[in-house]
């Protein structure tokens, strides 16, 4: 079946773009887009018509006055969601369907979807965090609570219950869930093994904070090891070793993001890729089966040529390595991402994908789906031939006392676990972020494993 999807004539590549993502990526369902210059959003076909709620796109910017709530259920549509009720961004709560079997969704489906996945209200806030990051407390998911759930694909689900009340013999695709694993290798090395300064830090916070006689023995043991040229007892680089071994047995495949340049003397700690210990790591991530990804440097996010002098190193790294993959993707440094500069690097350096977008501090849908989709360029308003691969947990957020506090064990465990369910119901992608540089005691190894199996 065709579905005829017509729009007012105003922001048509915004439309186009958010039309083609819900119902051509999302659903998989045959569609054409057209403008008219008056008339309702609405979706036609077989004699049908399903009227859309279209505030966002004819001037409600952002949700105006107190959060409000619709229980789905009790309109007559039997949706996937988290909960029986979701939050209402744009437009309002209700679905109403005539005896003709014409329909009217009052929930703005596509404009809210187009607000959350282009991260329209990033590009348009000034707030901005010490490391030029939107801040989490200031994005609508965290101010309504609702960062923890994916409200786009429940959205999504609310259309297709809607179009399915309509046309009762529409099919949809079907779409495999899937765990996606990865690695930002900061630091393959520990700082601790590299001098007797940074030895000498390593022991005093053992001694002072951890109060580990036994830490601090190790640190030492590590330390000259080292020196000795047994690599592997680094505890950083054992890490990226040992992380392959557990994946391999979980068959999965795992990917490690380099940072191929370091922009920044503080921030990025990181060796080139033409380190010859990083070369004959990548080469052993290739051989076992395992993914390469780039991971641009502190002060790359919204400059054009660090960012292209990054993915060239990679690139000619790799070329000379004869190591080739599909595809090559990754992840900002930092999370730094700038919603109106970011994605275009990434699409005109002909990268695969870009998986940023999650907050540095808490765990969620930060873009409200678990999906891979095409992302939009807000300046200039065109879709990009690159795809967002929204990142749901990166362990420091879970972890870390100063962002969501839950430490190292069965509660940081339980929450991760349960942003993996949530992803599994909705067949999409559960993303999870590990360094190499964070397993730091029995505890995180055996949270690892477990979400990974």
């Amino acid at each position: 079946m065709m579905l005829r999807l017509i729009f007012p004539d105003d922001w048509q590549p915004e439309r186009r773009w958010i039309a083609d993502l819900v119902l051509g990526q999302f659903l998989g369902l045959q569609h054409e887009t057209v403008f008219a210059p008056a008339g309702q959003a609405r979706i036609e076909a077989a004699g049908r018509t399903l009227a859309l709620a279209d505030a966002f796109f004819c001037g409600e910017r952002t949700p105006q006055g107190e959060a409000r709530a619709w229980r789905v259920a009790a309109s007559g549509l039997d949706a996937r969601l988290c909960e029986p009720e979701v939050p209402v961004l744009f437009g309002s709560a209700g679905f109403e369907a005539d005896a003709g079997g014409n329909a009217i969704l009052s929930l703005d489906v596509l404009g809210s979807a187009f607000f959350m996945l282009s991260r329209y209200e990033e590009a348009v806030s000034a707030e901005r965090d010490q490391h030029d990051r939107f801040p989490v407390q200031h994005s609508l998911a965290a101010r309504r609570d609702f960062l923890e759930r994916p409200i786009v694909d429940e959205y999504v689900e609310i259309l297709w219950a809607a179009m399915r009340r309509v046309w009762p013999t529409l099919e949809r695709k079907r779409r495999n869930a899937r765990t996606l694993v990865s690695c930002d290798v900061d630091l393959p090395f520990d700082p601790a093994c590299g001098s007797v300064a940074r030895l000498g830090k390593r022991l005093l916070g053992c001694a002072w904070r951890e109060r580990s006689p036994r830490a601090m023995v190790a640190a030492a043991a590590n330390y000259l090891a080292v020196r000795r040229g047994d690599q592997q007892r680094d505890p950083y680089w054992h890490a990226l070793f040992w992380m392959m071994d557990v994946n391999e047995q979980a068959g999965r495949q795992l990917t490690f993001n380099f940072i191929p340049v370091p922009t920044d003397g503080a921030m990025d700690n990181a060796p080139r890729v033409d380190d010859a210990r990083l070369r004959a790591l990548l080469r052993i991530i290739h051989c076992r089966g395992h993914l390469i990804g780039i991971h641009p440097g502190y002060n790359t996010y919204r400059y054009p040529e660090a960012f292209a002098r990054s993915v060239a190193t990679l690139r000619r790294v790799l070329e000379q390595e004869r190591i080739g993959q599909d595809e090559l993707g990754g992840r900002q440094h930092y999370l730094r991402w700038d919603a109106a500069t970011t994605p275009r690097l990434w699409a005109e350096q002909a990268l695969s994908y870009d998986s940023t977008l999650s907050y540095p501090t808490r765990a969620g849908f930060r873009t409200g789906t678990c999906h891979e989709y095409t992302m939009f360029d807000l300046a200039a308003r065109r879709a990009l031939n690159v795809r967002q691969r929204p990142l749901v947990v990166m362990e420091n957020a879970v972890i870390d006392a100063v962002n969501m506090g839950l430490g190292h064990g069965e509660a940081a465990l339980a929450a991760m676990q349960r942003f993996k369910r949530l992803c599994h119901q909705f067949d999409g992608d559960f993303t999870l972020l590990w360094h190499n540089s964070s397993f730091a005691c029995d505890a995180d190894r055996a949270t690892y494993r477990a979400l990974v199996a």
